[in-house]
């Protein structure tokens, strides 16, 4: 396993944040593919960040200075879809007034990303298939293959290998382009990277202060994000461009969220101070160890978040309280 400063600084560069760790065995693979050019298939729900992961394996790869060319595969039409992945010869069809390379002939050299692959129709599939297998593709009226060297990633929000099995997507496909799996996982079961991206999201898109009411933090850490790092991307910049004040409030919030609010039941005492997000993961922490009377492996896993993580967090957090101890000492010497 990487250091974690090597981690930090690949994350840093990939444009990735947070600190849960299926996020650091993520970057930690990224960065065993530097000499290896196999297919990858990276599978997540919308809005986890397939196109950022993809990125990430190109740039470090030694491909990283040739291209590499982003096809959303929902978005190719129909009898076009053949003539832009694999290109054409002059006279094919009707409209073929010169030679298309197509986007695939396009990339060589470098890497093909191919997003929603599970949309891709059978004809197109068994053409993919043998790109992969033989590495040559055959443009529309050419009388010969042609050898591409590409680099192919594929990413979906399917569930590919159940498609396989009941014959919507081609099993001998799915096993070329399943040779380096990734899985993004979706926030909802990562929460503690939650904090940690509103803050990012909060300092990108606001250039003055901006605090978080405890209501409002504790919220954005319960909602589920159907739309994950995406959706939460899009409510933080809509809240700091449309706030009335620096402190954020309930009523600031996306609808979704204030609707979240409206059926959560008041605390008895309608606590609600402000508090940086830093506190109110302070407090969640400590709340969750406390509820598993000090056992670090089931407050680690109930958090979502490594055991190494939360021992550093904890011992911090004693610091914390030795200095302002201290601080009550010396005030209270200097009273008597």
């Amino acid at each position: 396993m990487q250091s974690q400063d090597i981690l930090d600084r690949a994350k840093q560069d990939f444009g990735l944040v947070g600190d849960a760790p299926e996020l650091n065995e993520l970057v930690a693979d990224i960065l065993k593919l530097r000499e290896d050019n196999s297919p990858v298939l990276i599978t997540g729900e919308s809005g986890t960040g397939k196109e950022l992961l993809a990125r990430a394996v190109h740039s470090v790869s030694a491909r990283r200075d040739q291209p590499l060319l982003v096809v959303d595969s929902a978005t190719l039409v129909g009898s076009l879809m053949e003539s832009e992945l694999f290109g054409h010869v002059k006279g094919a069809f009707t409209d073929a007034h010169e030679d298309k390379l197509g986007l695939v002939r396009t990339a060589a050299g470098g890497t093909l990303f191919l997003d929603e692959i599970g949309e891709l129709p059978a004809d197109i599939q068994a053409k993919l298939l043998r790109l992969l297998q033989e590495g040559e593709v055959r443009p529309i009226g050419a009388a010969h293959a042609v050898k591409i060297d590409v680099r192919i990633v594929a990413a979906t929000n399917r569930d590919l290998k159940a498609d396989a099995r009941t014959g919507r997507f081609r099993k001998d496909l799915y096993y070329r382009l399943n040779v380096i799996p990734f899985r993004l996982t979706p926030l909802r079961e990562r929460r503690s990277d939650i904090p940690v991206l509103i803050d990012h999201f909060v300092k990108k898109y606001s250039l003055s202060d901006v605090r978080l009411s405890h209501d409002v933090a504790e919220l954005m850490c319960e909602y589920d994000w159907p739309g994950n790092v995406r959706e939460l991307e899009n409510a933080v910049r809509r809240i700091v461009v449309l706030k009335s004040n620096p402190v954020v409030r309930v009523d600031d919030l996306p609808s979704p969220l204030r609707n979240l609010a409206e059926g959560r039941a008041e605390s008895a005492d309608g606590y609600s101070d402000i508090a940086p997000l830093a506190e109110v993961e302070r407090r969640h922490i400590l709340k969750t160890v406390r509820y598993t009377q000090g056992d670090m492996n089931a407050a680690a896993h109930i958090l979502g978040i490594g055991r190494t993580t939360l021992y550093r967090k904890m011992k911090a957090y004693k610091r914390l309280e030795s200095l302002e101890d201290a601080a009550r000492e010396e005030q209270a010497r200097r009273l008597a």
